[in-house]
């Protein structure tokens, strides 16, 4: 019988999955209803030997060295700096929007008196979200970049991708792509960037590759976990190991545990009845 159960064999649950296998020692099964393991970091060889990422690109990057270091006992890397060109008023500019931005979009002179004045307001460097941006009314000339970046960046984007304007939308998701004030082109500005060598999938696969965790593929937990008179059962016998979803908490109605993962130790506490999705540490889940 297995100890743990996790529900998810992408990143979140292949790391949980190897940190009880290992620390604990324990006995683990993950559940994965897709035929593939990875969940949406999952990427496979073309026939002319390209890694295509198939949901989508991910690229690697975070400002944790014992994050990076974790996973580098599972993958080599490429280090990797990602660069997005934007197509605005006919120039290809960089994006996030940023101080080359500016000068290569607007006038000479007006484009030094904005960089002027945003750099004796903000510390060079510094990250603000576009919807902060806007709410600028001391200066009629920041007001006018805020509205600029507004309609040429933002409002046409996130009324295509969800048919909403920005200050509509939670403003976290316009936020993952602030104005920068600096001249750093890169998309992210993490200290660690990279892809895995030989892809995430290979990553992925040696971090499960362990005589403790065992993987069912094409398998949903509702088809071997359920709930009968207050207990879960496993394959319809009791169960009384533990639970942990790496998946959205919505689809699961079964109690599970929270787990937090450390890279070098393991806590785990139960929840009942408000159900948590499985997290990591360090930001672990977030930054990947």
């Amino acid at each position: 019988m297995f100890n743990y159960i996790i529900v998810g064999a992408g990143l979140a649950g292949a790391v949980m999955a190897e940190r009880i296998a290992n620390i604990l020692d324990e006995k683990v099964l993950v559940i994965e209803r897709r035929n593939h393991i990875g969940g949406n970091c999952y990427d496979e060889i073309d026939k002319t030997g390209i890694i295509i990422h198939k949901y989508g690109p991910h690229i690697f990057h975070t400002n944790y060295k014992e994050v990076f270091k974790y996973l580098s006992q599972f993958t080599e890397w490429k280090e990797y700096q990602h660069h997005v060109l934007g197509f605005i008023d006919g120039k290809l500019v960089p994006l996030p929007f940023n101080l080359n931005t500016l000068h290569k979009l607007l006038p000479e002179a007006l484009a030094k008196t904005l960089e002027k004045k945003l750099l004796q307001k903000y510390d060079y460097g510094k990250k603000i979200p576009i919807l902060q941006l806007l709410k600028e009314e001391d200066d009629q000339d920041l007001k006018f970049l805020a509205n600029y970046i507004y309609e040429k960046v933002f409002l046409n984007y996130t009324k295509k991708q969800w048919n909403l304007k920005p200050e509509e939308i939670d403003e976290k998701v316009t936020g993952r792509v602030p104005i920068l004030f600096s001249r750093d082109d890169r998309y992210f500005q993490d200290r660690y960037q990279a892809v895995p060598q030989e892809g995430y999938t290979k990553m992925i696969q040696k971090i499960l590759d362990h005589e403790n965790i065992k993987i069912m593929l094409n398998t949903s937990h509702q088809e071997i976990l359920k709930i009968k008179n207050d207990k879960i059962l496993f394959m319809n016998k009791e169960y009384k190991g533990k639970n942990i979803h790496g998946k959205n908490r919505r689809t699961i109605q079964l109690p599970i545990w929270q787990i937090t993962i450390p890279l070098t130790k393991l806590q785990i506490r139960k929840t009942r009845p408000k159900m948590v999705p499985a997290r990591c540490d360090n930001k672990l889940s977030k930054r990947l």
